[in-house]
């Protein structure tokens, strides 16, 4: 696992000089604390700083072809490495090295971009074609690892993290008022957009191609695959889950291949347990395993996490989340992300790694389960929603008034709270009501939170745009298929794929994310909706593939996901720094948030009037960003 970074200078200008390639490559030392390297050669930069995990004697960066044609840096690890070098070797190719990441520079120099549907596993990275005179980049068909990139007047930056674009002096760090608008609704900036006008990223499942005369292509290689309507043989749902089992298990046992020591995240739930459950067949000693709890039991999954452990005996390790760490995490958060980010879960995220990487280096994580498996909510929600867009309007009108006068929790995604999101949104199109339900602030809400001047800047687009966009040319065929596909392709890429990334490589781990192997999604996509998803639990199809290797109470308990009690810290912890971030004389200077409508929020949380904790974060997270990063 590495941090990445380089530059292209356009129309015979010269690369970036090489201190500003080094500054760049030392922002991101976190990420690859045991090696550095840096090549420059006419227009092109490469540096690299490189975690060893794979081949701890060679495979130095930037790698280069035998025939000096090729130079490669990379980030990820590719799980098929071993049977690529064995296909290449048998073409003529000679590799200098064991590292995975070799593998990357002979099957592009055996099939050019196409050589990306042979590659199996996480991965970004920049490859100079000496002969075409170009520049090639690439990200993985998830999005596990993620590639930023600028185009100047004279010429083009890339990065594993903007951080490392932003200490090249031509990088404004002017906002792009579109993603602002962006991240309020999701709570994290999508692809394409970044927080800075300046600075773009590579979406999933595409390459990028730019010449030394500042031409360039983008493409995506892969999309996921459309569930079908019906299957033309539709399997039983007992072999369906026997071939997720024996895909999973495949899946675990390539991801289990290093030379560092490694382990498993463990929550309790159904995702993280199954993984561990496979890895500690393959295991020769006991797992170490590692979880995180609160010190508020509503939220706490760490006795979940202990039996699953005790049952299958790993060397267990566990953690509590205090609102003390949160306000000393605050600051290392805001710098490890380096965009806004809303999803509060990056703080147990950041702690969690923080505790593994004392014992290991990699670790397994069940990221893609939710994702793939239908494991979220909505999913059944929106089922109800269907049912109650039949009901008379009188009656759905009656029941929204009712629900209005329940008492108001106090917690972050409460009962209550999700009800009063429901019925607000159930009536709306399928998947605008979605992206509504998992989202922050609604576009509507938009104009009155932002300041007049900046609506006005922001212009009348739709921010969920790029997802409609892409739910079109996917062409779900259901509710649930749609649900599915704007869950992978926007929640799991930005977000949780963002927070694995970020908080893990924050302290030199690797994560790894069984679910997200190619064969093993692919399988679970060419599957029927009514397969993978029922009325009344989720992920059917997983905890039955789970029976015969967990416990009943695990296989059979109700998603809890990693909540995070944001609530009560407002109220309690850290209200004098809401307060104070979000106080109306500060937002007043600052011109971005309307001063009245904050306070409106803020004051009605305060006092238990309603629940604002999604909003306010959303709002804590970006002042705090915009302190450490505008200055403001």
């Amino acid at each position: 696992m590495c941090g990445i970074a380089g530059s292209l200078g356009f129309n015979g200008d010269r690369q970036t000089p090489r201190p500003v390639l080094d500054a760049m490559g030392r922002a991101l030392a976190h990420r690859g604390p045991d090696e550095c390297g840096l090549w420059t050669k006419g227009p092109v930069g490469l540096t690299v700083r490189r975690l060893r995990i794979i081949d701890l004697v060679t495979g130095q960066q930037p790698l280069t072809s035998q025939d000096g044609r090729l130079h490669l840096v990379a980030n990820g690890e590719i799980y098929n490495a071993n049977a690529l070098r064995d296909d290449l070797r048998a073409r003529g190719h000679v590799f200098a090295t064991r590292t995975d990441i070799e593998v990357i520079l002979h099957a592009y120099a055996e099939a050019g971009p196409d050589c990306l549907d042979r590659l199996e596993g996480m991965f970004a990275f920049a490859l100079w074609d000496e002969r075409r005179r170009c520049l090639f980049l690439a990200r993985d068909r998830f999005g596990e690892k993620r590639l930023y990139y600028a185009r100047l007047p004279q010429g083009f930056l890339f990065a594993s993290e903007p951080k490392a674009l932003l200490v090249h002096p031509q990088i404004s760090r002017e906002l792009d008022w579109a993603a602002l608008a962006r991240y309020l609704t999701y709570g994290y900036v999508p692809w394409p957009y970044a927080i800075f006008r300046a600075v773009r990223k590579l979406p999933p499942a595409h390459w990028m191609e730019i010449g030394v005369d500042g031409t360039g292509t983008l493409r995506r290689y892969w999309a996921p695959p459309r569930p079908p309507a019906v299957a033309a043989a539709r399997p039983s749902a007992e072999e369906a889950a026997d071939e997720i089992l024996a895909r999973l298990r495949t899946s675990v046992r390539r991801r289990t291949v290093c030379d560092v020591p490694w382990g498993t995240f463990l929550s309790g739930g159904i995702d993280s347990s199954l993984i561990t459950a496979l890895a500690a067949e393959v295991s020769p000693a006991p797992v170490k395993t590692f979880a995180i709890g609160f010190d508020e039991p509503t939220y706490d999954e760490r006795t979940h996490a202990a039996t699953v452990a005790r049952v299958l005996g790993t060397d267990h390790h566990e953690l509590v989340l205090t609102s003390a760490n949160v306000q000393e995490l605050l600051p290392a958060v805001v710098h490890i992300f380096d965009e806004p980010f809303a999803d509060a879960s990056g703080f147990p995220a950041v702690l969690l790694s923080r505790l593994a990487h004392e014992h290991i280096t990699v670790a397994l994580s069940g990221e893609g389960g939710d994702e793939l498996f239908c494991g979220y909510p909505t999913q059944m929600a929106h089922a109800a929603a269907e049912l109650y867009r039949r009901l008379p309007v009188r009656l759905c009108k009656g029941i929204a008034a009712a629900i209005e006068h329940l008492p108001t929790s106090h917690a972050y995604l409460s009962w209550d709270f999700a009800l009063r999101r429901f019925l607000r949104d159930a009536a709306r199109p399928a998947a605008e009501r979605h992206l509504r339900w998992i989202g922050h602030f609604t576009p509507d809400m938009l104009p009155s939170v932002l300041a007049s001047e900046v609506w006005h800047q922001v212009g009348p687009g739709d921010p969920y745009a790029e997802a409609y966009e892409w739910l079109e040319t996917w062409g779900p065929r259901n509710v649930s298929d749609m649900a599915t596909g704007l869950d992978l392709m926007f929640y799991l890429a930005e977000d949780n794929l963002v927070q694995a990334d970020r908080a893990s490589m924050s302290t030199a781990l690797e994560v790894r994310a069984p679910f997200l192997d190619r064969a093993l999604a692919e399988y679970a996509l060419s599957l029927p909706a009514a397969l993978r998803y029922s009325l009344w639990r989720t992920k059917p199809l997983l905890r039955r593939a789970a029976r015969t290797l967990l416990p009943s109470t695990i296989v059979r308990r109700p998603k809890h996901g990693f909540g995070v009690p944001v609530g009560a810290w407002l109220r309690e912890e850290l209200r004098g720094l809401a307060s104070d971030l979000l106080a109306s004389d500060r937002l007043q200077r600052q011109g971005i948030f309307d001063p009245t409508c904050v306070s409106l929020l803020l004051h009605r949380h305060l006092d238990g009037i309603a629940n604002h904790a999604k909003e306010l974060w959303t709002l804590l997270m970006f002042q705090l960003w915009a302190a450490a990063y505008l200055g403001t």
